[in-house]
C-alpha cells in the first residue's frame, strides 16, 4: 500500500487572499493566546501505549515536510519515516507517514505545545493510531508521549527516552501514583515489556 501526501500548498489570488491573510492573523493570535496556558493531557504509562496502539514500531526519519491544510489555516509537519522493526501492526509498505500539527512555512511558525521535535536520521519507537482526517498517515498516541527516541548511551548501548516538552500539565490517572513509561531502558527491555504488555492483552 503506497503512502502518499501532497506536497503543493494552497494559494488564493485577488482580495480574498487578504481576507484568507487577516483570518490566519486573527486564529493565531487567538491560539497564541491560548497557548500560554499549558497543554493538559493523562500521563500514559508505557502499558496503556502498548494497549491503545494500532501500530508499535521503530522507525528511522527520512524527510521532514511542512503544509498548510486546505483552508490554509493552519500548518501541519508530516514526518516520513522508514520501519526498521514493526511490533504491532500488518502494514505491506516499509514506510509510514506521521501528522502532528504545528511547523514553520515561511515567516509563519506554528508551536502546538506538547508535539514532539523530529530530526531526518534520528531513530524512534513510536506508539501509533490512524489520522481520523488522512487515513494514510498516523498520529502518535498521547502526542510526544508516544514517540521515543533512541540513543546510545557512553557504553555504545542502546535506550530510549522520551521527549520532555514545556507547557505540558500531565493528569494522573491513578491517584498521582508514579507512572512507569519504561523511559531510558535499554531497546532490548523496552521491546520485551512492550511485547508482554500487547500479549497480555491479547489473553496469551
Amino acid at each position: 500500500m503506497k503512502k502518499e501526501f501532497n506536497k503543493s500548498f494552497y494559494f488564493i489570488k485577488g482580495g480574498f487572499m487578504y481576507i484568507k491573510k487577516v483570518a490566519v492573523l486573527l486564529f493565531l493570535v487567538f491560539f497564541l493566546s491560548l497557548s500560554v496556558q499549558a497543554t493538559t493531557m493523562y500521563e500514559l504509562s508505557l502499558q496503556d501505549l502498548s494497549t491503545g496502539s494500532e501500530m508499535v514500531v521503530q522507525a528511522k526519519v527520512t524527510a521532514l515536510v511542512k503544509q498548510w491544510d486546505k483552508d490554509s489555516s493552519i500548518i501541519y509537519t508530516y514526518i516520513r519515516m522508514n520501519i526498521i522493526d514493526d511490533l504491532i501492526g500488518d502494514d505491506e509498505d516499509n514506510e509510514i507517514i506521521i501528522k502532528q500539527p504545528g511547523g514553520k512555512i515561511g515567516y509563519t511558525t506554528l508551536h502546538v505545545e506538547g508535539t514532539s521535535q523530529y530530526t531526518v536520521g534520528e531513530e524512534n519507537m513510536l506508539f501509533l493510531f490512524t489520522d481520523p482526517v488522512n487515513l494514510s498517515a498516523f498520529q502518535t498516541l498521547g502526542m510526544y508521549q508516544g514517540k521515543y527516541m533512541i540513543y546510545e548511551d557512553l557504553t555504545g548501548i542502546k535506550r530510549v527516552r522520551q521527549d520532555n516538552p514545556s507547557g505540558v500539565r500531565l493528569i494522573g490517572k491513578n491517584n498521582n501514583k508514579a507512572v512507569e513509561t519504561g523511559d531510558d531502558l535499554t531497546l532490548e527491555e523496552f521491546k520485551i515489556q512492550v511485547l508482554e504488555f500487547i500479549n497480555s492483552k491479547k489473553g496469551k
